[in-house]
């Protein structure tokens, strides 16, 4: 505790140069994280969001499967797993969640579009996109044929395909198949961030499964799950896919996506090296100011390693310091950021600033302390006892 002290009291002395380090290395960190964070904010829109305990996702999956539908890799028989899991009193509600691009025309123009089309049981779950109004609540198709035609639009689709309420929308998985589509009817334009990121349109789950054939076999990318004690529940019905948290499920996404993964290294360590030099030109200047008072330490009996737990200590506390001013910035840079680029180019994009990744910008930062500091306590030269005369 003495050389904590006697470090914060050092840091304090020089307190212009510790506050321009902490800030500098807050920066740093709040740039890392607010990148990887726009890159996950602009997959938000295939992403439902609101009271989500657990996710069930296929062990093997990508991340951008449910996007593309290449990896084809999606969880069966997802209707009766539903029926089962609502009749559990630890789950609150639940919905399967189909994702897909498709393609997508009105009557009110000859454009085609690519749009992203999430099928969702409406009522199911009271989290975006399945509680959206406009819905006949349940999957009617699944279980009786009956076919509702209802389709939910978010504005940018509805701008891009110059439709409104009650007019109709023709989707399918091709352009050639549209001039035979049914047409759905559009019973409400949603206006919400959550998903104002894309063009994208919200179709019961059976209907988008047997639009891009899915039907036959009940398949769903993932399954949301409202209810903190369904965990036990989720792992014995689905023992070969994976079931997680909400956090977990911010760092499944980040691993299993290979553009993010490397984004999220490349700037990791940019911002490791950036504290390492911040930090690591602070405690040249500071041993150098120093290097006599250290050595009246040596001449006075204090040993060597008393010396070198100081400049330790220094350098943790400057790496802390601008770990923690590093979350805040990236808290307020959220905002300012969206704000910024909503008014430059109208793109809302909503950075995920979810704990995993403030923890992990803050490790950074300390690691790039105790890096730092460990390197200046080996290259430390004797303090030359001269100097204290």
């Amino acid at each position: 505790m003495t050389y904590l002290k006697m470090a914060m009291r050092n840091l304090y002395r020089r307190r212009s140069r510790t506050i321009f380090t902490i800030i500098a290395i807050g920066m740093t960190v709040s740039m890392m994280v607010l990148l990887i964070s726009v890159s996950l904010g602009l997959k938000e829109s295939s992403v439902p969001t609101g009271s989500i305990d657990f996710w069930v996702v296929p062990a093997d999956s990508d991340i951008l499967d449910p996007i593309t539908g290449s990896g084809q890799i999606m969880l069966g028989d997802v209707h009766n797993g539903l029926e089962t899991l609502l009749k559990d009193p630890t789950v609150k509600g639940a919905s399967p969640v189909m994702n897909r691009i498709v393609y997508a025309k009105s009557d009110n123009s000859n454009q085609i579009s690519v749009v992203l089309a999430v099928g969702v049981v409406p009522g199911a779950i009271d989290v975006m996109p399945a509680s959206i109004d406009g819905f006949t609540k349940g999957d009617p198709y699944f279980y009786d044929r009956e076919w509702t035609s209802e389709a939910v639009v978010n504005r940018q689709m509805a701008d891009l395909l110059g439709i409104g309420i009650g007019d109709a929308l023709y989707i399918n998985i091709s352009s050639d198949g549209l001039a035979t589509s049914r047409p759905f009817h559009v019973m409400n334009i949603v206006d919400t961030v959550e998903y104002s990121n894309y063009p994208g349109v919200v179709l019961h789950l059976s209907e988008l499964q047997m639009i891009t054939g899915q039907l036959e076999d009940d398949r769903a990318d993932q399954i949301v799950v409202d209810g903190p004690d369904a965990g036990p529940l989720l792992k014995l019905m689905y023992p070969q896919h994976l079931v997680l948290t909400g956090t977990e499920y911010v760092g499944h996404r980040i691993i299993s996506d290979k553009r993010i993964l490397p984004t999220a290294a490349a700037s990791s360590l940019i911002s490791f090296v950036l504290g390492v030099l911040f930090i690591g030109t602070t405690m040249v200047m500071s041993i150098s100011e120093r290097e006599g008072d250290m050595a009246v330490m040596r001449a006075i009996g204090i040993s060597r390693l008393s010396i070198l737990k100081e400049v330790f200590y220094e350098s943790l506390l400057i790496s802390t310091g601008g770990g923690l001013v590093g979350v805040l910035f990236t808290l307020a840079g959220k905002v300012l950021l969206n704000i910024a680029l909503f008014q430059l180019i109208g793109l809302d994009v909503s950075p995920v600033t979810e704990l995993p990744l403030l923890v992990g910008g803050f490790a950074v930062a300390v690691g790039a302390g105790i890096f730092t500091g460990l390197l200046a306590a080996m290259l430390m030269k004797q303090p030359d006892i001269s100097r204290a005369f």
